[in-house]
């Protein structure tokens, strides 16, 4: 941020949701929070809709589905709204997922898999198996398991 533009307090502005996953998730439910009255109300708001142009008697002149085919076409923009609003719900918390995953998980795995790069040229380098050799072997217990069903095939192992 510039030195000359001073932080506007209580609004959320890119840097803040950059802070850390905690912001991040405030933010993301507090859209969802404010979004989710205006897809009740827009959902209701169709229905009623749609069942008064189902009651409605055709006009004059109508041809035998033609009424059906204008009350369709009349509310398709309302349903593109309801759908548009369920979409930016979904939207908003795969951009929180993807984030997480490209800008806070990616650095730590990226950061493992070169340390252990390093580690393996470094085994290779100064006579690995030497090395290999001397390091402790840790097997892991198997878990028990929680399931009763098959604890019969665990017993003879």
């Amino acid at each position: 941020m510039s030195e000359a533009k001073q932080p506007r307090k209580g609004v959320w502005t890119p840097d803040l949701l950059a802070e850390g996953p905690e912001k991040r998730r405030v933010f993301i439910e507090q859209r969802r929070q404010y979004l989710a009255p205006l897809l009740a109300e827009s959902k209701a708001l169709l229905a009623e809709i749609e069942a008064d142009l189902a009651e409605a008697d055709k006009l004059p002149g109508d041809l035998p589905l033609q009424a059906k085919l204008r009350a369709k076409h009349t509310v398709r923009p309302l349903e593109k709204v309801v759908a548009d609003l369920e979409d930016v719900i979904v939207q908003l918390t795969a951009y929180s997922a993807r984030y997480r995953r490209a800008y806070e998980e990616l650095p730590v795995k990226r950061a493992a898999k070169a340390a252990e790069r390093q580690r393996l040229k470094e085994l290779k380098a100064g006579g690995g198996q030497q090395q290999i050799e001397a390091q402790p072997e840790v097997e892991a217990e198997p878990a028990p398991d929680s399931n009763p069903f098959f604890a019969h095939l665990h017993k003879g192992a």
